[in-house]
């Protein structure tokens, strides 16, 4: 096992409490036992977070600024076709696995209305800024709305759903998945 560190920033504290929340479970998130997993103490909770509450609302920003956000920000300020901007995006999502924690989230959404909020909020972001794109493309009204849709879904879910590829045959799914999307 690695060695923890004795202190985390706040982001690196809640990238942790992510990757506790996907592989363990939300119970895991129960301050005592967050600590815990963490190899840090409640002092070092509460130097960063008020309350529980506010963790939890903490971490949801967390994941919808680090998944979502910074991304669409990114890839707006590309030049390009929609095209590329849409493979660019797929290849960011897949490299580093942006949607690795989705199910999760979406999981403790179905009984945690803070984290349900946040969940609302990334699928407006995402579906709007998919859509633009493939405005972009020429595509309208239904079929504009089926593709945004279906991209979306598959692109926030393919990982929970999906068996992981190797490296090597990523890139070329990828590309596949990408000519599905953009063919006419």
């Amino acid at each position: 096992m690695t060695s923890k560190p004795s202190r985390y920033s706040r982001d690196e504290f809640l990238a942790r409490s992510l990757d506790v929340l996907s592989q363990e479970g939300e119970e895991k998130l129960r301050i005592d036992r967050l600590v815990s997993q963490l190899g840090v103490t409640k002092g070092s909770f509460y130097w960063h977070f008020e309350n529980r509450a506010d963790f939890v609302r903490s971490l949801a920003d967390f994941w919808a600024r680090s998944s979502t956000q910074v991304v669409i920000d990114d890839i707006e300020l590309m030049a390009g076709s929609p095209e590329d901007r849409l493979f660019s995006l797929m290849k960011r999502v897949s490299r580093q696995d942006l949607a690795g924690h989705d199910l999760a989230m979406r999981t403790w959404a179905s009984h945690e209305p803070e984290v349900a909020l946040f969940v609302r909020k990334v699928d407006r972001l995402r579906l709007t800024f998919v859509r633009g794109l493939f405005k972009e493309m020429g595509y309208e009204g239904g079929e504009l709305e089926t593709r945004t849709r279906i991209f979306v879904t598959a692109t926030s879910l393919q990982r929970g759903i999906l068996v992981r590829e190797p490296k090597d045959r990523r890139l070329e799914s990828l590309r596949q998945w990408h000519d599905f999307f953009t063919r006419p």
